[in-house]
């Protein structure tokens, strides 16, 4: 009898639209580009998404750490 595989889903947060009041860090879920923010999100200013998703926050992460896993 073969096994059968299942693949769970990865479940990603919403991603939130602009105008919507923020304070920390997001990535445009269109292009990915990514902004520090303390005020109403904007649209993305290279793609023009209005779709932000927001950045995990950890006060021991490196600047830069998230750029090891895509190179």
């Amino acid at each position: 009898m073969a096994a059968t595989v299942v693949q769970m889903p990865v479940h990603a947060a919403s991603p939130l639209a602009a105008g919507v009041k923020v304070k920390g860090e997001y990535r445009c879920a269109g292009c990915g580009y990514g902004v520090t923010i303390y005020r109403e999100l904007p649209n993305c200013p290279m793609c023009g998404s209005g779709a932000w998703e927001q950045l995990a926050w950890s006060p021991f992460a490196r600047p830069g750490a998230e750029l090891n896993d895509v190179l």
